[in-house]
């Protein structure tokens, strides 16, 4: 696993996991004029493995928290990944 950086780190504002799915989001601000602004949250869900999961407990395995939590946003889209 050495130098090995899992697709849900890279890029990541915010790493979590589920029963099922580690969550990688990805934050964007968008700015209006007019209107008021929006943080939108692009969530990528991977289906959870035992190569996936030993990857994030390694990435995390100082948190006291190890699941972590969702970021909240105003809206999001979803990808899921087997």
């Amino acid at each position: 696993m050495e130098n090995y950086m899992p697709d849900y780190l890279q890029g990541a504002d915010n790493v979590y996991r589920t029963p099922c799915f580690i969550v990688k989001q990805v934050m964007v601000i968008q700015k209006h004029k007019k209107e008021n602004n929006v943080l939108t949250s692009h969530d990528t869900y991977y289906r959870r493995t035992p190569k996936r999961d030993l990857a994030y407990n390694l990435a995390f395995q100082g948190k006291r928290h190890i699941n972590g939590k969702r970021l909240p946003s105003n809206n999001y889209t979803r990808t899921y990944v087997e």
